[in-house]
């Protein structure tokens, strides 16, 4: 069994420590920018992606450090940085953009793609009804589809029929992660053009949302809120500086999760971020200050 993660960075991580070398057909770099760490990983071709497991695309991380929501400076810094890599992913000037925000809403560790949704300024009946007054604005519509278990629909049925109805020029889909260190939880945001599969945080994944399927080019933007028990422990073997092989450590029958005691506080503030960094690169650059007087 392989450890599990999300993060691209991560799978290029565990590919290096399993083979002793860069896994070919991946690029990467990082870069500092004030106290957030971006770290660019491109997957060029299928020999790439299937070295990492990761469809072909570029997949950008933002690691925020510790403290990036103690005060008002540090999320405004990091809303900022995350705005202008999700609009350099985005199509040029998009009229139209459908956010979606996948997940359980009853499960906190979930429960991101869903809150995050409630952070958006939503535009596209206010363009129409009044197109002068949000000129400035992008036509912009939100929707939390749910989970199958919920709704008794699949997740990339429902976002099918609203593209057909709506044919938005993106998609920007929300979604939770696994990462393989508790240390990435709720302070990493990862952003990839080559699209999403709805569960892949803390359930088995569906059918992908991504160009092929919906029609539109799909941004995935994800936080990792859980880590797998099974891999953790592994990593925490690995930093003592013990080697342990996977065959002698089997995994448990059934997913174990692990997240922070405080995942509920965790996921709100992660989900305003995402919010307000979608807002951002969406409608003219707005400030915080401006977005949560229009939130109210």
């Amino acid at each position: 069994m392989k450890r599990r993660t999300d993060l691209a960075l991560e799978s290029r991580e565990l590919y290096q420590e399993d083979n002793q070398r860069e896994p070919e057909g991946v690029d990467w770099k990082e870069e500092q920018e004030g106290n957030i760490l971006l770290t660019r990983v491109y997957v060029r071709n299928q020999q790439g992606a299937e070295a990492l497991e990761k469809p072909v695309g570029a997949y950008i991380t933002a690691d925020l450090g510790p403290d990036w929501d103690r005060d008002i400076r540090g999320m405004e810094q990091a809303a900022a940085v995350i705005a202008r890599e999700l609009a350099a992913l985005l199509p040029p000037d998009p009229a139209c953009v459908l956010a979606v925000g996948l997940g359980n809403r009853r499960i906190a560790a979930d429960a991101l793609g869903p809150l995050a949704m409630e952070k958006i300024i939503v535009t596209r009946h206010l363009k129409d009804a009044m197109p002068e007054a949000f000129q400035n604005f992008a036509r912009v519509s939100a929707v939390s589809p749910g989970v199958l278990g919920v709704t008794g629909v699949e997740t990339g049925e429902i976002v099918q029929g609203v593209c057909r109805l709506i044919r938005p020029d993106a998609v920007v889909a929300v979604d939770a992660l696994a990462s393989r260190r508790m240390n990435r939880l709720c302070r990493t945001v990862q952003l990839s053009d080559s699209g999403i599969t709805p569960g892949g945080g803390v359930g088995p994944g569906r059918a992908a949302l991504d160009q092929d399927s919906l029609g539109a080019p799909v941004i995935a933007v994800g936080v990792p809120m859980v880590v797998d028990a099974w891999t953790l422990a592994m990593d925490l073997c690995q930093q003592a500086g013990g080697r342990l092989e996977a065959e002698d450590c089997p995994a448990p029958e059934g997913a174990m999760i692990v997240a922070p005691k405080d995942i509920d506080a965790l996921a709100r503030k992660s989900a305003k971020l995402i919010g307000y960094a979608i807002n951002m690169a969406l409608h003219g650059g707005l400030s915080v200050a401006e977005i949560e007087e229009l939130l109210g």
